[in-house]
């Protein structure tokens, strides 16, 4: 776990970046890094975790990586997950994939939109996309954005081009269509503010500068990192960015699912339920902690899947 600590000192406000390990079982070793007595910013704070990870690592309570987020056994567990799909996803027959793919585009539809506040059921949700039968009661914004879904998954997997403005904006144009979003398919170009969080997004004018930054971030790093880590940090850097007026969660999923999945992973979705786990991560990146998102997406993904292979 990791935070900033704030400590009173002589009337005086000390701050401190602390991240706790696990030594064993119930038993912590706690690390913690001084700040000083200014409110850190978000590149003050990423320099002192990066610091208490080094300094674990030397402790021996980190396993030194070849990857910049994930430990070995991590970057292990997914690849296993990987192979394992693989193997599982081909033994299955036309009907069996259906399924399965039906499945999970009702399961992410429902999440990913509950998260943001849709109020259809995961049954009604399902009855949209696969029986075409609208809810009696629903309102019309609800049941777009679960059609909505089912179209931007299409444009997801039929997509055979890189990460660029284009793919992003016509992805965000699926997911907005018609459910009142007043810019579809465009950056911002008013002032945002995202609700629960302290972090606060760029004005308008400076989102075509930062997603294009971004963009050329994520081409240099595409090959250098691992898909879960690079697929988790775009997620975090698009949701900083905030680049359009509504829709901006749903899209940064969607994204972060087509960058992992096009690493051959599995896609995966993020419970409603998880949300305020989910929410936490994000927050822990906006103040520096990268590590934190990242580790919370591959609990997340391992913690969906087991495959078993027959023989």
């Amino acid at each position: 776990m990791s935070y900033i600590e704030v400590m009173k000192r002589n009337g005086k406000d000390h701050y401190f970046a602390i991240r706790n390990f696990r030594i064993s079982g119930n038993r912590w070793k706690k690390i913690k890094r001084y700040l000083g007595t200014a409110r850190p910013d978000r590149t003050a704070q990423k320099r002192a975790f990066d610091w208490i990870d080094d300094e674990a690592v030397k402790r021996g309570l980190i396993r030194t990586s070849r990857y910049r987020y994930l430990e070995e056994g991590e970057a292990e567990r997914l690849q296993d997950l990987k192979d394992s799909f693989r193997l599982w996803y081909a033994r299955l027959d036309s009907i069996e994939r259906d399924k399965f793919d039906t499945d999970f585009l009702i399961r992410f539809t429902y999440n990913t939109n509950a998260i943001e506040g849709n109020r259809l059921s995961l049954r009604e949700t399902a009855m949209i996309l696969t029986e075409d039968i609208v809810p009696k009661g629903g309102s019309l914004r609800d049941i777009n954005e679960a059609l909505n879904a089912r179209d931007a998954m299409g444009l997801m997997k039929a997509h055979r081009g890189g990460l660029n403005k284009r793919f992003l904006l016509n992805l965000h144009e699926e997911l907005t269509k018609e459910t009142g979003c007043r810019l579809v398919g465009q950056y911002r170009d008013s002032v945002v503010r995202i609700a629960g969080s302290s972090w606060v997004p760029p004005p308008p004018g400076k989102v075509q500068e930062q997603m294009r930054r971004l963009f050329n971030w994520y081409n240099y790093h595409k090959d250098r990192m691992h898909p879960v880590e690079i697929g988790s940090i775009f997620h975090t850097r698009l949701v900083e960015v905030h680049p359009f007026t509504d829709g901006n969660g749903r899209t940064a999923r969607m994204v972060m699912n087509w960058i992992i999945s096009s690493g051959g992973y599995p896609m995966f979705h993020i419970e409603k339920t998880n949300r305020y786990d989910y929410y936490e991560a994000i927050e822990s990146a906006d103040k520096g902690d990268d590590r934190a998102f990242v580790r919370y997406i591959v609990d997340r993904i391992l913690e969906e899947y087991t495959f078993v292979l027959k023989e």
